[in-house]
């Protein structure tokens, strides 16, 4: 079920940065904006209603809607929540209550991570980029990227992840079959803990990020698309950040080693921190 929310927080992202813009006052050239803009532009004539509501309304319906279509026909399937790849939290109420809360959290938190995938892209490019692909991640990170100052985000990044890891702490319950090795502490360690994971979780986003990126130009260069096969290389560009590359035999390792840091990155960070919130 995990890929399926996956895609539907990605396609509900729209949604959620039409919170944040006003498309009367703006005028897009690049093509990889424009088209979802109409899109999502095109549900307010059903409704006699400011943009911004209209956009907050059809998210919050469609995150209801996928919660209660999913309890409906997969009564079967677990909600779950993994922070850290090791402290999974399942729903504390039973049913479709449960399932619509963690169907909101579970948007969040996708919201949030890839708010860090924008930072680590900020920390990773020397200079300021301004092609389209650019252009893209930028506006999806609303309002994060409207914020100026790096630090201004970061606090942002870290306040939005604590109080998420807070509301998780109360809406769900843990997993019981921990090893004793990460039970953690109670009280205020485990939410600062729980808090240092859900940031590094941002590294896992990045690596299916890339990951679908080069899937992209793959099936691109196939089927012989340039506009899918410009966005996903503009893509990659964009994530690597700095425009050094290492091209063996006509072939670039380049976005394969960002891959491996990133997972080998991921791997270490999260032990160290159950470590030091075990150890507290």
């Amino acid at each position: 079920m995990e890929p399926f929310l996956n895609i539907t927080d990605f396609l509900l992202l729209l949604l959620w940065v039409r919170l944040w813009s006003l498309p009367e006052r703006e005028l897009y050239f690049n093509p990889f904006l424009s088209a979802p803009t109409r899109v999502i532009d095109r549900v307010r004539p059903v409704l006699p209603l400011p943009g911004r509501l209209v956009a907050l309304l059809a998210l919050m319906f469609l995150l209801v809607f996928r919660a209660v279509s999913l309890n409906f026909f997969r009564p079967e399937a677990a909600w779950e929540i993994t922070v850290g790849s090791i402290y999974r939290f399942v729903p504390h109420a039973p049913g479709v209550q449960g399932a619509i809360v963690f169907s909101l959290l579970h948007f969040f938190f996708f919201v949030a991570c890839y708010w860090g995938v924008y930072v680590l892209i900020q920390l990773m490019t020397p200079a300021l980029r301004r092609d389209r692909a650019s252009e893209v991640f930028h506006f999806a990170a609303l309002p994060l990227s409207a914020l100026r100052r790096r630090g201004a985000q970061i606090l942002l990044l870290l306040a939005v992840h604590g109080l998420l890891v807070f509301e998780l702490s109360h809406a769900g319950t843990l997993n019981p079959h921990l090893p004793p090795t990460v039970k953690p502490p109670a009280g205020l360690a485990f939410l600062g803990c729980l808090t240092l994971l859900s940031v590094a979780d941002l590294l896992m986003m990045a690596w299916q990020l890339m990951f679908a990126l080069l899937v992209g130009a793959f099936v691109a260069a196939l089927f012989q698309n340039p506009g899918l096969s410009f966005l996903c290389n503009e893509g990659v560009a964009t994530m690597l950040g700095t425009r050094k590359r290492l091209i063996v035999a006509m072939i670039d390792l380049t976005p394969l080693l960002y891959m491996m840091a990133i997972y080998l990155l991921y791997q270490l960070l999260c032990p160290i921190a159950v470590v030091l919130c075990v150890s507290m």
